[in-house]
Formats: structure tokens, C-alpha cells, sequence
């Protein structure tokens, strides 16, 4: 009989927490959890009875096991109050943590615009161009700034989690980027393979790894067929001067404008295993023979054009070239042939054709 006193007493002080804690939820869901339990200990305490009645009281392990159920309730139910006091706490520990996971990006030039929005990567910044045009989905980011000289204080203001731009301008941009605590990545857009190395690592770093993949193999197919087309055993030698205001440099076959005669069948008169552009006077240049001479600009292109005029009318030295006496100087649209790999390459192979081969 002892044991069934204290099995009630126990029961009854579950019934009393249960009420208790039922104060906080004013839905009236822990009224009906106070019912269920007090459902349950009727009818535990009318088994007992019957039980001691027949004298099968069972053996003391049965109290323990009780006890321990009647704990674990108790301990859920605190849990479940304690998360109904405070419901805005999980809430906004995800928020900051979606806020630590968020991705923000700033691409620095035209080129880089165009690769992320062939993968379709959002943007938070975009360059400040009037040469290039920048894809139409970017029309809400920030303008950041030229390509060589971004606006540090625009960038760092953004808050991104990363900065992409053509690795030809890391050497004067990666420093300012450390000083100001930013991550940058620096992508090879000298030549068009370098153009779908990039397109692959970004694509993999941002989960665009089918985008990248199809990409890659659009080239693929691209490449194949045009060098089964254009299979040629006489290769001309081609200079490619890159022009600037005031000045002209050239181009090697590590820059992109230089690599694309080369694709194209031709060989450029100026090879190098490390520089994409060389200052060289025109009496070293003139040694090198070249059949053709390919002249394209950058930064202000117009400016470069009247330069190149000036240049080859005045300087008599281009006089002794041969490709200048055979009329084989080609000035080519800066639009397709600039100093960043894009996705304009098969217009410029096809451009480059009838100069280097004939119509």
C-alpha cells in the first residue's frame, strides 16, 4: 500500500509541473498535455490496484522505470518552454550565419562581367568602362572604378567576400587589395585557353561547375573544327603593336592579341616565355621581317590610332619594312582584339584570316 501512496504522490506532483509550466502557452496545448497525463495516472493507479488486489505487485525496477519516464517528459516540456520563451533566438542565430555565408562579388573588368554572367554569378560591383559594354543583369551594381585603378574605398565599403579581375593587373592591384583587407582573385585572360582555365576555376569555386563544363566544351568542339579547316603549311610572321597614347608596345604571343595569331595560324615575330608585352624601338623591330604588321589599341583608343598614324608617317625607319611596301598593316577593332581574352575570339580568328592568308 506504501508503494502505491507514494506512485500517487509522485504522479501528483508531475500534474502540478505540468500546470505550472501551462501558464506560459495561452493556446491551451499544455492544458491538454495536463488532461493526457492525468488520464494516464488514473489509469497506472487503477492497474495497481488491481494488481495488489490480485497480489502481482510487480518488482521495485517497475517504480524506477516510471520515475525515469516521468523525468524525461519533465525535461522535454522545460526544454520546449525555455524555446517558446525566447523564439527569436534560433531565428537570428541563422541569419548571422546566413550573413557569414553570403557571397558578394566584385568583378574589376568588362571581361571578367562577361565570364560570370555566362556562369550566372550575381555581382555587387561592377568597372567603370566606356570602351567595353558591361552585361544588362549588372545594370543595379555599384561602379567601382577603372580596371587598372579601382576605387579602394567604393570596394571595401561593399563588403565583399571576394574581387575578380584579369591577373595582368596583379602586380599593381594585390597589394592595395591586402592593405584594405580584401580577398581577390587574380584569372588568366592572356590567351583564350587562359580564358576557359579561368571559366573552370571560377565555375568550380562557385558551384558552376555544368555551366563551366559546357562552356568548356563548346570551345572544345570550336577549336577542333576551325584548326581542321584551317590547316596551313606556310605560316606568315606577324608583328602585333599594341598602342597606347604617346605610345606603342608589343604584343607577344603571351598576350592575348598576340596568342590570337598565332590560333590563327601565323607566328608572331616576338615570342617570350614570361612578358605579354615588350618596349622595343624600331630598329630591333625592323630585323624581325615581319610579312605583316597587326595594329590594335587600348585605354584610349582613338588617341592610339592617330598615334599609330603619326608614327608610321613620320618615323622614316617604318619605311624599310616590307610589309609596310607590300600594304600588309592592318589596323584591327580594339573591341575584339584588346588586352583581355573574351568571348568575341571566333569574330577575331575570322577577322584575322583574310589578313594573314588573303580573301
Amino acid at each position: 500500500m506504501n508503494r502505491l501512496k507514494k506512485r500517487i504522490a509522485f504522479f501528483i506532483l508531475g500534474i502540478m509541473m505540468f500546470a505550472a509550466t501551462g501558464c506560459v502557452d495561452q493556446s491551451g496545448a499544455k492544458a491538454d498535455e495536463v488532461k493526457t497525463v492525468t488520464k494516464s495516472v488514473s489509469q497506472e493507479i487503477s492497474a495497481e490496484k488491481q494488481l495488489q488486489a490480485e497480489g502481482e505487485i510487480g518488482k521495485e525496477t517497475e517504480t524506477e522505470t516510471l520515475k525515469t519516464e516521468a523525468e524525461n517528459i519533465a525535461d522535454a516540456t522545460e526544454g520546449k518552454n525555455e524555446q517558446e520563451k525566447s523564439p527569436g533566438k534560433t531565428q537570428t542565430q541563422g541569419a548571422k550565419q546566413a550573413e557569414a555565408d553570403e557571397v558578394r562579388i566584385i568583378a574589376t573588368s568588362a571581361a571578367t562581367c562577361e565570364i560570370m554572367n555566362r556562369l550566372g554569378i550575381g555581382l555587387i560591383g561592377v568597372p567603370n568602362t566606356t570602351v567595353s559594354s558591361i552585361p544588362s543583369r549588372y545594370d543595379e551594381a555599384t561602379r567601382v572604378g577603372t580596371p587598372m585603378a579601382p576605387d579602394m574605398e567604393i570596394i571595401k565599403s561593399l563588403k565583399p567576400t571576394d574581387v575578380i579581375g584579369p591577373d595582368s593587373l596583379k602586380e599593381d592591384l594585390k597589394i592595395k587589395y591586402d592593405n584594405i583587407g580584401i580577398t581577390a582573385t587574380f584569372i588568366d585572360l592572356k590567351s583564350v585557353k587562359g580564358l576557359y582555365d579561368s571559366i573552370t576555376l571560377i565555375g568550380n569555386k562557385y558551384g558552376k561547375e555544368d555551366e563551366a563544363k559546357s562552356l568548356v566544351e563548346e570551345y572544345n568542339t570550336f577549336i577542333k573544327e576551325y584548326k581542321e579547316k584551317h590547316a596551313v603549311t606556310e605560316k606568315p610572321k606577324v608583328l602585333v603593336l599594341m598602342g597606347l597614347p604617346g605610345s606603342y608596345l608589343v604584343a607577344t604571343n603571351k598576350s592575348y592579341a598576340g596568342s590570337l595569331v598565332e590560333l590563327a595560324g601565323g607566328v608572331n615575330v616576338f615570342p617570350s616565355n614570361e612578358k605579354d608585352f615588350l618596349n622595343v624601338n624600331p630598329e630591333e623591330i625592323l630585323k624581325t621581317d615581319p610579312d605583316i604588321i597587326i595594329r590594335t589599341a587600348h585605354g584610349l583608343p582613338k588617341e592610339a590610332l592617330k598615334m599609330f598614324a603619326k608614327e608610321f608617317s613620320e618615323n622614316d625607319i617604318w619605311k624599310h619594312f616590307r610589309a609596310i611596301q607590300d600594304e600588309k598593316v592592318f589596323d584591327v577593332d580594339y573591341m575584339i582584339f584588346g588586352m583581355s581574352a573574351t568571348f568575341d575570339y571566333p569574330q577575331a580568328l575570322s577577322d584575322l584570316e583574310p589578313m594573314l592568308f588573303g580573301e
